[in-house]
């Protein structure tokens, strides 16, 4: 677990013959990711022949499958010749069919709208008892359309200089409905309009407007009883076929893969090639499945790594949201160490020090469980609640240990609801705290302190572990990964007991010194003087975990401050409660919403700044092997 899935490059050696054989069991067993064999003597890059033949009623079909509304569903796995599979579908032919009958709902709906925008045109001219149909003279000429009604006044005073003018106007909203008849001679009307923002409306069709009103509605009717029957056309279509498209589909998917990949084979005489990667486990059951099935045609062996392998995480399932985690930061390589199962620990960890609330967390864990609930599976949103879930639990058991809930202890809650007349403490055998526990707001400066202590842990560790990285291929590196660890240790000795009085000055200062100066000593001899440079960084990486206490503290106090200021007092009346309460509940939903923020944010930056910087390289290539799994 604490390293990627352990991978083997292998190479597939196998008569030309069984070509077409071979690619589909490797197809079913879904376990090797092929890549491009490269070879004197041997060709590459070529598909199967019948691969344009594949393609487009691939493409057919697809299309066919879209029509019918079928996009995102999948048939199983399904085998058939490749011949077969491609007389199968050129015999199957209801795309002009149902090509006609998007058409026709394409025009309906088309219709529908024009109809509709003509509608709302209509419901803006109801003020005016006009027949339209008759706006229409060899005489005049006529404008109806809007203005911004800021320019009404000027429009009118416009139109006043035109004696022929017929002008009538409505306020509709933020803009005037003008309609204007003038002599066809005279521009200037129209000029002003122009000038003043007139956008004309298309009244072509319009009689009355209630006449209009009446027969865009009945022509809308009918209509969407057209574009329902048209809808039930194609949906009774997709009943028939859907079980015929979704194979077809499926076949020809699996086709099209296989001519692809015979891309990445080198093909000789009579011998193919392939080379790729597998995980280790999976290479005996491989190598027994091609010695049953192809009876010596098909040879695998083991050869020796080239490039960089790729990476499957091998996690247990409860650890999904920190797998989630690491994939989204950046995989491992294959030579890392896989951090999952150490962020399984170290997130919570750090997220519940900083929100420490139990009502909070409770709050936080249902609101990360509803959230799950309305994203997909795999998905970010689906990760990130997770993962907001899990850490959520760590809020409440520190909310145990800090006794906060809401801002208040649990004794202090359960004295408000006592006020109200909800239970007797006293009648419940309680008559003073229920437990201390360790409060933030009086042990400051002791929880800095733990802390800061968890930061050099943490960062410690995060040496140690890019230690175990190098250790393999670079000693000299790996050291100086350990002499970081003892200058962190010695230093903090140093610290201790020279400038907090922690630790006695003797042997602590001493011992301290000799640590520290003989690490410094073996990190120069590994990373030269420029090491020297990292001392302040070091120093600032685990001092930034004071972080979790500060945001602790900033939380807590907010939450006692809205107590002190909004929690009603039986004596204060109904009428007052009823009033703060609400106030009360949206302060503390802010508060516990900034206080999430937070703990996400600052909890990220530690784990995934300080600590990863230490170990941690990432770029690691996901393992994507040649599979019929269908990518939904």
């Amino acid at each position: 677990m604490l390293k990627p899935e352990k991978m083997q490059r292998v190479r597939l050696i196998a008569l030309r013959s069984i070509a077409t054989e071979l690619i589909s069991e490797l197809h079913h067993l879904g376990m090797v990711e092929i890549q491009r064999f490269q070879a004197e003597g041997f060709e590459t890059g070529r598909t199967v022949e019948d691969y344009d033949r594949i393609s487009s009623n691939l493409v057919r079909i697809r299309s066919i499958k879209s029509m019918l509304g079928l996009s995102g569903q999948y048939a199983p796995d399904v085998e058939m010749a490749l011949e077969k599979a491609l007389r199968f579908a050129e015999d199957f032919h209801i795309e002009d069919e149902l090509r006609r009958k998007h058409a026709a709902l394409e025009k309906a709906n088309t219709e529908i709208e024009s109809l509709q925008a003509k509608l709302k045109d209509v419901e803006r001219l109801s003020t005016f008892n006009f027949d339209f149909s008759k706006f229409h003279s060899s005489a005049l000429s006529f404008a109806v359309g809007t203005v911004p009604l800021k320019n009404l006044p000027a429009v009118k005073e416009a139109i006043k200089k035109c004696s022929m003018c017929k002008f009538e106007s409505a306020v509709s909203a933020k803009e005037a409905i003008i309609v204007l008849a003038h002599p066809i001679e005279d521009a200037s009307p129209e000029l002003a309009l122009n000038r003043n923002g007139f956008v004309p409306m298309d009244i072509s069709g319009f009689k009355t407007p209630t006449q209009s009103k009446s027969e865009f509605k009945a022509r809308i009717s009918v209509l969407d009883k057209e574009a329902d029957a048209i809808k039930k056309e194609i949906a009774a279509m997709a009943v028939k076929y859907k079980e015929k498209v979704l194979t077809i589909d499926r076949i020809l998917t699996s086709w099209s893969e296989r001519a692809l990949v015979t891309k990445e084979l080198g093909f000789g005489n009579k011998a193919l090639i392939l080379e790729g990667w597998i995980k280790a486990k999976d290479y005996a059951s491989l190598q027994s499945t091609l010695e049953t099935k192809f009876s010596g045609k098909a040879n695998l062996e083991k050869i020796p790594p080239k490039g960089e392998a790729p990476v499957i995480l091998n996690n247990p399932p409860a650890t999904y949201p920190f797998q989630f985690l690491v994939e989204l930061f950046s995989l491992p390589k294959a030579d890392e160490i896989d951090p999952t199962i150490i962020l399984l620990i170290s997130v919570p960890i750090i997220y519940g020090m900083m929100m420490g609330d139990v009502i909070y967390g409770i709050a936080s864990f249902f609101i990360a469980n509803w959230m799950m609930k309305k994203f997909k599976k795999g998905g970010l949103g689906y990760g990130a609640s997770s993962l907001w879930r899990f850490s959520a639990i760590a809020g409440i058991i520190f909310g145990i240990i800090f006794n906060e809930w809401g801002g208040f202890s649990l004794y202090e809650l359960l004295e408000h609801f006592q006020e109200w007349g909800f239970f007797n403490l006293a009648a419940m055998g309680i008559s003073g705290p229920i437990y201390a526990g360790f409060s933030r707001s009086h042990e400051t400066a002791l929880l800095i302190g733990i802390t800061i202590l968890l930061g050099l842990v943490q960062v410690a560790f995060g040496f140690f572990l890019g230690a175990l990285n190098a250790w393999e291929h670079d000693r000299k590196h790996a050291i100086a990964k350990l002499s970081w660890i003892f200058i962190e240790f010695g230093g903090a000795l140093i610290v201790c007991a020279m400038f907090i009085n922690l630790l006695p000055t003797e042997p602590y200062l001493t011992v301290g010194g000799a640590i520290f100066g003989i690490a410094l000593l073996a990190m120069l001899a590994t990373e030269g003087p420029i090491g020297i440079l990292e001392l302040p960084s070091l120093l600032g990486n685990v001092l930034s975990y004071a972080r979790i206490a500060a945001v602790g503290l900033v939380g807590l106090l907010l939450a006692e401050l809205i107590n002190a200021n909004f929690v009603p007092h039986p004596e204060q009346g109904i009428v007052y409660a009823l009033i703060m309460l609400p106030i009360l509940v949206l302060l503390h939903l802010f508060n516990m919403g900034l206080a999430m923020f937070e703990c996400i944010v600052q909890g990220g930056r530690l784990n995934l700044v300080e600590f990863f910087g230490k170990f941690y390289h990432g770029g690691g290539r996901a393992f994507a092997p040649f599979s019929m799994n269908v990518k939904k």
